[in-house]
């Protein structure tokens, strides 16, 4: 994960998988990409002219969460 100032378009994280198999290695980095952008406190600060704020996820990313409940 990068931290200190990003610009609009930099790349913020990287994730890898290694899997006997490509699908459940994709599968594995859906996973970790969904479950940062829903629930890792870190996820998404941006500074403004207003002040700092936290972007809390959108209802699509909670819903790409939830599907690895079932």
């Amino acid at each position: 994960h990068r931290i200190g100032a990003l610009e609009p378009g930099e790349p913020i994280v990287f994730v890898g998988a290694a899997s006997a198999h490509r699908q459940a290695a994709f599968d594995a980095c859906a996973f970790v990409m969904d479950y940062l952008k829903t629930r890792a406190p870190f996820w998404k600060k941006e500074n403004t002219s207003d002040g700092p704020r936290w972007v809390e996820g959108r209802d699509s990313d909670h819903a790409a969460a939830d599907r690895w409940k079932q």
